[in-house]
């Protein structure tokens, strides 16, 4: 299978025949094509980082939006026409080709290393579609050997097509089989250096999570930190910064550490935090713990950190301390989302601006959620309060209050019924 730059060097068959995708299938074309999987999609990357602003932004580039879609979208409808037997291999290679080389700018050849690499990507994927077309016919013509005489069956002990690997060795996947790869690839370019710099490190992460973090919690340069959370750190989760400053007050240890049980882990050691953070002082603590953290697994990062925590710091000084939860709320809400995704940074505060309305505005839906369940727990706390007897200043006439507001019963006092006094009582 060819996966290098030299495949690009091969001539594509001038006789369709001999590459036609119906010519090399099997009686079992439709098995084959039930075991057949999404194959991955080559990447397209942007070969000239340096450009400019105005570069950038042009459409036309191969590696920008909308020209890179469109390039895309046509290359893969080729891809599907070749899959469905519609066209043969030496046209869709050809029509591919043709699509890469549209989408490169006139007189730029800047690009020309990039078309290839498509190229070569797409090649593979041609190719790896014909061999599993060929390992389903082979697969189906044994299940039909098998149904033969035993005179025609392999002897014990004869090397076999599937003796080559053990039946209960996991087989490790392809990665470049990943739907979303071609994806990651366009969208490589528009990412920020910053960004690109931690999707790297956090791929090296995940290679050996235990083996990185006990490196991390083992070197000298290593500040004090939950151990939770430099887990949540290493994978790129949120930080939860109650349970920094929990830590920050902390007297004894809170070592987490994980049982396997074949695919079930069990975490032992690990207690929800004892404090809060509930005012802008405690935030400042537990960030700039969180901070002095993310920027050692991150050194990169270590600017964004500080410009996050001066857009905070305004938002508490521009807010009445009354309402400098709300403020916190939507500090976790932004580092949520940003810690769920691989494409904001903290800095990117115009993507937050639906979070902002919703956690900050006093018409934003969680703070109406909020107030709103106050005032049922306020009420569901006066009803319990509430003594099961008559209020004997309601049958002398002297209560005020409301029958929801006082404590005490507005019945008789006599025959405990509603709808009239004590003096009043008939009985």
């Amino acid at each position: 299978m060819a996966t290098s730059n030299d495949t690009l060097n091969t001539p594509i068959p001038s006789d369709p025949s001999q590459s036609v995708l119906g010519n090399e299938q099997g009686p079992n074309q439709n098995q084959g094509d039930q075991e057949l999987r999404e194959e991955g999609q080559p990447q397209i990357q942007d070969q000239n980082p340096e450009q400019d602003d105005n570069e950038q932004d042009d459409p036309s580039l191969p590696g920008n939006f909308p020209a890179a879609n469109a390039v895309l979208a046509s290359c893969n409808s080729v891809l599907e026409d070749f899959r469905s037997s519609r066209i043969p291999k030496a046209t869709a290679l050809s029509r591919i080709y043709t699509h890469l080389l549209d989408g490169i700018p006139d007189n730029d050849n800047s690009f020309a290393s990039t078309v290839e690499e498509a190229f070569a990507r797409y090649l593979t994927i041609v190719e790896n579609h014909q061999h599993h077309l060929r390992e389903a016919e082979h697969r189906g013509g044994r299940r039909q050997r098998s149904k033969t005489p035993p005179d025609n069956h392999v002897e014990r002990g004869n090397p076999g097509p599937d003796n080559d690997q053990s039946p209960h060795k996991r087989a490790k996947p392809d990665e470049a089989q990943y739907p979303w790869i071609i994806s990651d690839f366009i969208h490589r370019v528009t990412l920020s250096p910053s960004l690109t710099s931690t999707l790297e490190l956090l791929k090296l992460y995940a290679i050996d999570p235990k083996g990185m973090k006990r490196s991390l919690v083992n070197s000298p340069t290593c500040p004090e930190f939950p151990d939770s959370e430099w887990t949540n750190i290493l994978a790129g989760r949120a930080i939860n910064l109650d349970a920094v400053l929990s830590g920050y007050y902390s007297t004894s240890n809170n070592d987490e550490w994980v049982e396997e049980i074949g695919d079930l882990e069990i975490c032992f050691g690990t207690v929800n935090p004892t404090k809060t953070v509930s005012t802008a002082g405690e935030w400042s603590i537990a960030w700039n713990r969180a901070s002095r953290a993310t920027s050692t697994a991150f050194p990169h990062r270590a600017g964004e950190l500080a410009e996050y925590a001066e857009y905070i710091i305004g938002l508490f000084a521009a807010t009445d301390a009354h309402f400098h939860d709300r403020v916190i709320l939507f500090d976790k809400a932004v580092r949520c989302r940003v810690g769920a995704r691989r494409d904001l940074e903290l800095t990117d505060f115009n993507k937050f601006s639906d979070l902002r309305s919703t956690h900050m505005d006093s018409i934003g839906a969680a703070v109406v959620q909020r107030a709103s369940l106050a005032v049922n727990n306020k009420s569901n706390s006066t009803s319990r309060k509430k003594i099961p007897e008559p209020c004997n200043r309601w049958n002398e006439g002297l209560c005020a209050l409301e029958a929801t507001q006082c404590r005490r019963l507005h019945v008789c006092n006599k025959c405990t019924k509603s709808g009239h006094k004590g003096p009043d009582c008939p009985s």
